[in-house]
């Protein structure tokens, strides 16, 4: 499906899992490189930019692990910039592109738009988005680190997990937008002027910060994981040390019962009066023995 829109004198058009027949049009009524126009028509694994004359192709990837898309997911925009046109394809429903039209819609009737590249606006608009996942990300991992110290280590060590591949997806997907956005400053700079350099620049700082939460939210990751790993080994630890003083416990009183169980002509204490409770106090005193020297060493 094709839309086409008006941005400030600028044209946007999207195309929306573009057929063969889309493409060919627009290789006809827009003058679009046929090599370029039948990268558009699949998913490209890599993301980049080139010059092709009198417009830059950048392929861009948006990683997203919202409610809306599979966990750990990205999404393609393939871009034809020029200075007045923009033209993008993608193969998936995208919310910051809906946003961004919601937007366009918006701006035109109210007649506020700002003097600027259609592209780069609507890069704004993809990096507000990607920001608000990294913050359901930020209370995802609040939510962890709350569960760590209720004692739900355990389950945490899943949880955190899932969000580490979640937030190393997030690193893997964006940071290639780096060498795009330079490319974009170096060669649309000389191409369309300084404009489009500057606002380039702009973009990359967004793209900076952006990358700096991520880090930022990988560090703390890193932090819960080992801060868990930690409390469960504790945990682990301390059952390891009460089956063992239970073990030390146990193993006197079994030696003194198979002591006295033994079939012997003259084994001490038994068949006097009161051998029973004789010997059950011997045992008895042995256990509180051993239970107040741990108590004394602090074992227990």
């Amino acid at each position: 499906m094709v839309t086409t829109r008006m941005f400030m004198n600028q044209t946007w058009t999207d195309l929306n899992s573009p057929t063969k027949e889309e493409v060919d049009s627009l290789i006809l009524t827009r003058n679009i490189n046929p090599t370029i126009a039948k990268d558009m028509l699949t998913p490209t694994p890599t993301q980049h930019a080139q010059d092709m004359g009198e417009a830059i192709y950048a392929v861009l990837h948006i990683p997203s692990f919202s409610r809306t898309h599979s966990a750990g997911s990205n999404q393609e925009i393939d871009c034809v910039i020029s200075a007045n046109d923009l033209i993008t394809a993608r193969y998936d429903s995208i919310d910051a592109l809906h946003y961004f039209a919601k937007q366009i819609e918006v701006e035109e009737i109210l007649n506020k738009s700002e003097n600027s590249n259609v592209f780069f606006t609507m890069m704004k608009e993809i990096y507000r988005s990607v920001t608000n996942e990294l913050a359901y990300m930020e209370d995802w991992m609040k939510e962890i680190e709350k569960n760590i110290f209720e004692g739900q280590e355990k389950a945490m060590v899943f949880s955190i997990s899932n969000a580490s591949r979640n937030l190393l997806n997030f690193k893997r997907t964006l940071d290639p937008h780096g060498k795009v956005f330079e490319f974009l400053k170096q060669a649309g700079g000389e191409k369309f002027g300084k404009q489009f350099k500057d606002e380039a620049e702009e973009t990359l700082e967004e793209w900076r910060r952006v990358m700096r939460v991520v880090n930022n939210q990988m560090d703390l990751a890193t932090e819960l994981r080992e801060t868990n790993n930690s409390m469960l080994s504790t945990k682990q630890n301390e059952v390891m040390k009460t089956f063992t003083i239970l073990a030390f416990v146990t193993f006197p009183l079994s030696m003194v019962a198979a002591i006295f169980g033994m079939n012997t002509v003259h084994t001490p204490i038994i068949g006097k009066l009161n051998d029973f409770w004789i010997v059950l106090g011997l045992m008895v005193c042995i256990s509180l023995t051993m239970f107040s020297y741990f108590r004394y060493k602090k074992w227990i």
